[in-house]
């Protein structure tokens, strides 16, 4: 008995994806389910630009030990394909925020409560639609300054959120590389001393917010080091 138990919950771990039939909380496969299970259906939410915050009421019932969170991106097929991004252990947690997510993006949401080897029904399913990206930088220009020296410069961002900006450069037919962060939204200027003399390169700027959110990247300056 002991060793089917321990097989079970093994295999519960595993499953982190669930399939919802459209986007009702029907037809789900799931190992180990216990309708008896608290279900969360309200579910509050406030949305920015690459986050979701969520708010549901406290859970009584002594059998649960935690929060399960699945996420998907909406699919016009029969079954949602749903992925699970958290495991909260905690059933006296009541938030929960999704960070990193792309911006102008919907997303669907929906979380189960699980006790030692079961996990409940899906609640309600959250739709929600990431704000839009901030604005691209603007009036990017590059200037041989002296041999080998590049400056580099822009229009400060309009937005009061913007607490610095990513410089990133590239080669002819090269990928995008980071190279430096210019902190302060009121600072229009970076000077790259790196350039090899006689290569061309491509240099942009994307405005960073002071909770690391990035802007739309800005059109790149292209320039041969003099």
């Amino acid at each position: 008995m002991k060793k089917s138990r321990k097989h079970i919950f093994k295999t519960a771990l595993l499953l982190s994806v669930i399939l919802l039939s459209g986007c009702s909380t029907q037809g789900i496969l799931a190992i180990g389910s216990d309708k008896t299970l608290p279900r969360i259906k309200s579910v509050k939410h406030i949305i920015g630009k690459s986050s979701v915050g969520f708010e549901w009421p406290a859970i009584k019932d002594s059998r649960v030990k935690g929060i399960k969170v699945y996420r998907a991106i909406p699919q016009n097929t029969k079954d949602q394909k749903y992925t699970k991004i958290a495991s909260i252990d905690d059933r006296y947690a009541t938030h929960f925020v999704d960070r990193g997510i792309a911006s102008n993006q919907t997303y669907l949401y929906t979380f189960t409560t699980y006790s030692l080897l079961k996990e409940s029904l899906p609640g309600t399913v959250i739709k929600v639609q990431t704000q839009e990206a901030f604005e691209a930088v603007s009036f990017i220009k590059t200037y041989n300054s002296d041999k080998g020296v590049i400056k580099v410069l822009w229009n400060p961002h309009p937005s009061a959120e913007i607490s610095g900006y990513i410089i990133e450069r590239k080669i002819s037919g090269g990928k995008w590389k980071y190279l430096a962060l210019v902190k302060g939204r009121l600072m229009p200027e970076y000077i790259d001393k790196s350039a090899a003399i006689g290569y061309t390169y491509s240099y942009r700027v994307i405005a960073r917010s002071s909770s690391g959110v990035r802007a739309l990247p800005g059109e790149a300056s292209v320039i041969k080091v003099q």
